[in-house]
């Protein structure tokens, strides 16, 4: 029986129909269509919501996730195979009607499967759905075809389809550095980066996570080896990742190593500098108070130099010279305080030339009238004086360089 033969016979299983028709439900003609694996036709006489068996295309329109990777393209593919007034040619499964009143039918346009076209193309997965298998065969066949040529879902060069994203993260890890110069912080984070996102490609490779990867046609049971194919290429890219990671880290433990003893270098270099600098210091310390000192010895010295020596007072007279000159000094004192200027007088004046405490004597000699203390008038000017016996009092110059004691 071909694809045109009219359906006289209405099968009824269970109160279900699974095929009721006459000779109009195998053609239709186009009126629009809605997305890649759905359209409008006019079929006997009514406007018929088409869905085709046994293929998936990417969701444009599904309230529950994202549009998925090539869902416009894929109904694009479709809008221009069948543009509006298109005639085609319908065939059914067992099943005839989806949970959404969707007729499931085979869509023929010159005589090629439509639904096996677009799986072709790599724009729709094979998929099933009990009890209708009967164009699953050449859904899966034409799919097949698409993997093997890499087509559509499985075009690498394309960067939403899951070849695109791993070959993305594989040309990251072709681009970690065997080697850096310098600090390798940056293309180890990068590294530690490009690891993190493979982890979690690999991790949403399954039912939950396909849609977030915007290729939720990968779900199905039909499409699991595919899949696992890439699920393998995904897991050889992580294991390049991990050890161009792992190289990177053993340059940043050298690196950071390097750096660490350079900075114990330096460190040790600015103490012994920072010593040195100490040590001139002092020194130069040392060589100013040296200097001051020595200074300050200078300006004893050349003040003491300027500082005229006294002489030495001569010699005293003989110890009975003193002693006559002292009482003849007291003869010369008592002889003036009888007022008699004789030759008492005198004698005690000779006798005060004989010593310093005769001079007393010779002043008094010189004749006061007073009674009872010498008086004398030095000669000579007065000039300051000390000497090691400790006398600090005046002396006054003699013709000569001899000193006298002030009289008193």
């Amino acid at each position: 029986m071909g694809r045109l033969a009219a359906v006289t016979a209405a099968v009824v299983v269970g109160g279900t129909t699974l095929a009721a028709c006459d000779n109009d439900d195998g053609k239709g003609v186009v009126v629009r269509v809605i997305d890649g694996d759905t359209l409008i036709a006019q079929v006997a006489g009514e406007e018929t919501t088409l869905r085709l068996l046994n293929v998936d295309t990417p969701e444009t329109k599904h309230p529950d996730m994202p549009v998925q990777c090539l869902g416009p393209e894929a109904t694009e593919f479709l809008t221009e195979r069948l543009p509006a007034g298109t005639e085609i040619e319908l065939e059914y499964d067992q099943e005839r009607l989806d949970p959404y009143d969707r007729t499931l039918a085979a869509v023929y346009e010159s005589d090629s499967l439509i639904n096996a076209e677009i799986a072709r193309e790599g724009l729709g997965a094979p998929v099933y759905f009990a009890p209708n298998d009967r164009f699953l065969p050449e859904v899966e066949k034409a799919w097949n075809e698409a993997q093997e040529e890499g087509l559509g879902l499985f075009a690498a060069e394309t960067g939403c389809t899951l070849p695109g994203q791993l070959q993305a993260l594989s040309s990251a890890v072709d681009e970690v550095p065997a080697t850096v110069e310098g600090d390798p912080a940056n293309a180890l984070a990068g590294a530690a980066s490009t690891v993190e996102e493979l982890d979690v490609f690999i991790e949403e490779l399954d039912v939950d996570g396909l849609p977030g990867l915007g290729n939720a046609v990968f779900a199905g049971e039909l499409v699991e080896s595919s899949l696992e194919a890439l699920r393998e290429d995904a897991e050889d890219v992580q294991q390049r990742a991990a050890s161009a990671h792992a190289a990177l880290e053993e340059l940043k433990t050298s690196y950071d190593e390097e750096q660490e003893r350079l900075e114990q270098e330096r460190i040790e270099r600015e103490r012994r500098e920072r010593e040195e600098q100490e040590r001139q210091e002092q020194e130069e310390k040392e060589r100013q108070e040296r200097e001051e000192r020595e200074r300050e010895e200078r300006e004893r010295a050349e003040k003491a130099e300027s500082v005229p020596v006294a002489d030495t007072p001569s010699s005293p007279a003989p110890a009975t010279g003193t002693s006559g000159g002292e009482k003849s000094g007291a003869s010369g004192g008592s002889s003036g305080s009888s007022g008699s200027s004789g030759s008492s007088g005198s004698s005690g004046g000779s006798g005060g030339s004989g010593s310093a405490s005769g001079s007393g004597g010779s002043s008094s000699g010189g004749g006061t009238s007073s009674g009872g203390g010498s008086s004398c008038v030095p000669y000579g000017p007065e000039i300051p004086y000390a000497d090691d016996g400790g006398y600090t009092g005046k002396r006054y110059g003699m013709p000569g360089g001899k000193t006298f004691r002030k009289c008193s």
